[in-house]
């Protein structure tokens, strides 16, 4: 979202409406909407505003103000303050409960180059400089491992796998086929992505809508992770979270799509007017693009209010 900002794709202070981010993802990315359609409602729905529909790409900000009746607490957070949309085990920013979970930090980073020099492919820029599938599994695996043994705090919940790892595979798939040289993830154009915030030069968009193509790495890289959903106890042992109820316990995607009720407020569910059928759109949308058909029943939201 930064990248977009920064070239004018969505708004440059970082306030977004529900359009303004669907059309600058596709616009820049050429991303389908059936992938950015639901994280534009998630981001309204858990840290935005959707009687105003803004949200801030970043945090508190005064062009985005509380809930009417401050029903969700007394400020609205940003999708960059921690827990509902923000999760841990980034491949570029810290855990919040231990650092900066909002810049971008060097020394993870070159953790993740690590990586790279084990499994990546070779290119244009050298042996090992292109981002692969097998890249990214040791990425995540590392990061995991790590933030489970040093943040006590460590939450790895199901909708945060899929959102991790569906992260990971966009670099592969929205990054690569829109690079007419090579159509490779190289180590310049993902360091310009992810450390300047930029696009790299001579960089075009995929060709064709990027939407389906990130289902097969998005599946490897979770079927590699060293932990199911779950978080770490006071004693810092990881344990593995309770499945949802039936007919949520079908899949991790029918998992996700109950823990995004479980973290939008109930609040929401109380309102009337035009901000009734704003919230009733967004959380439709949450709906049809679930993943699976096992999970049939729609959810209200059912999230508590003010974190």
């Amino acid at each position: 979202m930064n990248t977009l900002a920064n070239h004018g794709y969505i708004p440059r202070n970082g306030i977004v409406s529900f359009e303004e981010a669907i059309m600058g993802s596709m616009e820049a990315f050429n991303m389908d909407i059936s992938v950015v359609g639901p994280l534009a409602a998630n981001a309204l729905l858990m840290r935005g505003n959707p009687f105003i529909n803004k949200f801030s790409i970043g945090g508190v900000s005064p062009l985005v103000p509380p809930l009417p009746g401050k029903i969700d607490g007394p400020e609205t957070g940003g999708i960059a303050k921690h827990g509902r949309f923000e999760g841990d085990a980034s491949m570029t920013r810290s855990d919040a409960f231990i650092g900066d979970n909002r810049d971008f930090q060097d020394i993870l980073y070159d953790m993740d180059l690590l990586q790279l020099g084990k499994f990546g492919d070779n290119g244009p820029d050298g042996n090992n400089t292109v981002f692969n599938v097998a890249t990214m599994i040791g990425v995540m695996q590392h990061n995991t491992i790590m933030y489970q043994a040093t943040d006590p705090k460590f939450t790895f919940s199901a909708s945060r796998i899929i959102g991790a790892s569906g992260a990971a595979a966009f670099l592969l798939e929205c990054v690569s086929p829109s690079l007419r040289t090579t159509k490779q993830s190289t180590l310049p154009i993902i360091e310009s992505f992810l450390r300047n915030q930029t696009f790299p030069q001579n960089w075009f968009r995929a060709g064709a809508p990027v939407g389906a193509v990130l289902g097969p790495p998005t599946a490897a890289i979770v079927a590699a992770l060293p932990f199911p959903p779950g978080r770490n106890s006071a004693q810092g042992v990881y344990v593995a979270d309770p499945l949802p109820p039936a007919p949520f316990n079908n899949s991790l995607d029918c998992w996700a799509y109950w823990e995004q009720a479980a973290n939008t407020p109930a609040a929401l569910q109380n309102t009337t007017g035009i901000f009734k059928q704003n919230v009733d759109f967004l959380r439709q949308i949450q709906f049809t693009v679930k993943g699976d058909p096992a999970c049939d029943q729609e959810l209200l939201s059912f999230g508590p209010a003010g974190v």
